[in-house]
């Protein structure tokens, strides 16, 4: 046979161990492929170039660089004979054979070990790659847990014709009677939301308050001989207003699918009525509810609430919202031996697809007494005043479509309306213990106005005055444009047990509302506070009926000039919420 011709040159040099590498690989290579028909056949007296040897035996020869370690078919400059012995007997021949056969063995499963070794890398190379540090894993997570928002209600408001009497909006005051165009930019609310959502099943919210600090005006002694200024008035303090932990499974497992999502909550929460019947409005940040004129939304306590549904479709029948809650709102120190009982349960006959769709009939009512310690609880009921049982009933029916909403609403109460009610807008200065300025006040006008404080304390705070209230309210989008027509109106009786009631009064607010964007939206809007009947004295011997007391030096037969002139006001209010 013609033997073939092998060069294993290289173009280029390369490191001695790699070359012995290369030249170790294409001597074995050829010896496999040439081990069968060198070892079984016998070479002629001829050999071909390369070989040596007889017919019994023979040789392969190759030349070799000293130098690079290349192999080489042919001679040339600086290579040297390599001689490679082929005669050998068949034992062995066997043996070579076997040794090559395992060779070929161990270089299949190093070539299939590499093989293995490459695609871990590559994964690896690529894992690497797309891996995400640990810092954004965490914060991807910690993303999907957390919710931070804020709430800020922001207005101007002119008082045309200012008077006494409640608030229109949370913290809302003005200096009253004799001060027409009074006018101020004023924070009503800020709130920072943090939710916290660690597993499906629980939820946790903390919302701070910051507000405008309204405490006394009193200064402060500072040591022995000195004295500082107070500086609380006016402050924007800092207090929570929600801080509960939320249950949001607790029923999931009974296998009843139409109490499935409802929840309980523990902590400092909404109470039933104001939070939802605020929804329903949807223009709280214009002006207040009318229970929330007399009672905080937010209280301690705990509570289960949720959605009745039914049907394939899920559809909401019944709301509800039940709890126990202290008798001291979430500003104020807890001090009864008693808890508050607050309910609401609203019932959608047709069926509701989202929270206040179609016609809805809602109850609510609420028991609890006045924030008094025990000891203070055992006067007679007479010096108790809102100390003494306390209930509130709502009854409400309302239907909300797409573009708008209607709610007619008729409130009752026993001892759920103070004179701190009554005048929380503001009020005459001897409501609040204080003395008129003599320098605005004539000395007649202020001992009539402590007369009238001393009235208001008497028919409000009796400890067996009864409220009824109607309220009238909704809302219509103009279709395809981003206005929104709303209005509140108002009658309100604080002590029905009272002929002819100084103290009642009408409320009015009507306006307009823009919607920016989904966070932003503004209104505007007139307020007004009209007290109905008209104007008259106050015999002494009707409101003594009330337990009415004279202040020092007040002899006179009647009460003068009872009824307070009415309040007029603009305002432009912005809500921004994210």
């Amino acid at each position: 046979m013609s033997f073939f011709r092998l060069s294993v040159r290289t173009r280029r040099k390369r490191p001695l161990g790699v070359t012995m590498l290369g030249a170790f690989v294409a001597l074995t290579t050829t010896l496999l492929y040439l081990a069968s028909p060198l070892m079984a056949q016998s070479f002629s007296s001829s050999p071909a170039p390369g070989m040596t040897g007889g017919a019994s035996s023979g040789s392969l020869t190759f030349w070799t660089d000293p130098k690079t370690g290349e192999v080489f078919t042919r001679p040339g400059r600086g290579r040297v004979p390599l001689v490679i012995n082929t005669g050998a007997s068949a034992s062995a021949q066997r043996a070579v054979e076997q040794q090559l056969d395992e060779q070929k063995a161990k270089t299949a499963k190093l070539a299939q070990q590499l093989a293995q070794q490459q695609q871990q890398t590559a994964a690896v190379s690529k894992q690497v790659q797309e891996e995400a540090p640990a810092w954004q894993d965490y914060l991807a997570s910690y993303k999907n847990k957390v919710s931070i928002g804020t709430q800020v209600w922001f207005g101007y408001s002119i008082f045309s014709h200012p008077g006494w009497g409640p608030q229109y909006l949370t913290q809302q005051i003005w200096p009253g009677p004799g001060n027409d165009g009074y006018n101020d930019f004023f924070l009503h609310r800020a709130y920072l939301n943090f939710f916290f959502f660690p597993t499906e099943d629980w939820t946790v919210r903390v919302t701070p308050n910051i507000y405008t600090a309204q405490g006394s005006t009193a200064n402060q002694a500072f040591g022995g001989n000195a004295g500082i200024p107070n500086t609380n008035v006016g402050n924007l303090g800092y207090r929570v207003k929600y801080a509960y932990l939320q249950y949001n499974t607790p029923f999931k497992n009974l296998g009843i699918n139409a109490i499935k999502t409802d929840k309980i909550i523990i902590g400092v929460q909404p109470q039933p009525i104001t939070a939802w019947e605020e929804d329903l409005y949807g223009y709280r940040f214009v002006n207040l509810t009318t229970w929330n004129m007399s009672e905080a939304s937010t209280y301690p306590g705990i509570s289960i609430q949720g959605p009745i549904t039914f049907g394939p479709e899920n559809l909401q029948y019944i709301d509800y919202n039940v709890g126990v809650f202290d008798n001291a709102s979430f500003h104020a120190f807890e001090g009864t031996n008693t808890k508050e009982v607050q309910g609401r349960v609203s019932i959608y006959p047709f069926g509701a697809r989202w929270r206040f769709q179609g016609l809805g009939i809602t109850s609510y009512y609420a028991f609890g007494y006045g924030n008094n310690t025990p000891d203070q609880a055992q006067l007679p009921t007479f010096f108790k005043g809102p100390n003494s049982e306390i209930e509130r009933l709502a009854e409400i029916v309302h239907y909300s479509g797409e573009n708008w909403g209607i709610a007619f609403e008729y409130d009752w109460g026993r001892n759920a309306w103070s004179p701190g009610n009554q005048f929380s807008g503001s009020g005459p200065a001897a409501v609040f213990g204080l003395t008129p300025n003599g320098n605005v006040v004539p000395p007649a006008s202020a001992l009539a106005q402590a007369a009238y404080a001393n009235l208001a304390d008497a028919l409000l705070n009796n400890g067996r005055s009864y409220q009824q209230g109607f309220n009238f309210f909704g809302h219509y989008h103009i279709p395809q444009t981003r206005y929104t027509l709303f209005g509140w109106l108002e009658q309100w009786n604080p002590n029905t047990q009272v002929k002819n009631d100084p103290f009642d009064y009408q409320r009015v607010v009507l306006g307009i509302a823009y919607q920016w964007n989904e966070y932003l939206r503004f209104a505007i809007d007139t307020q007004n506070t009209l007290f109905y009947h008209s104007q008259y004295n106050m015999p002494v011997s009707y409101a003594k009926q009330f337990n009415w007391v004279a202040p020092p030096k007040f002899t006179g037969s009647s009460i003068p000039d009872v009824v307070t002139r009415d309040t007029h006001m603009f305002m432009l209010n912005a809500e921004f919420v994210f």
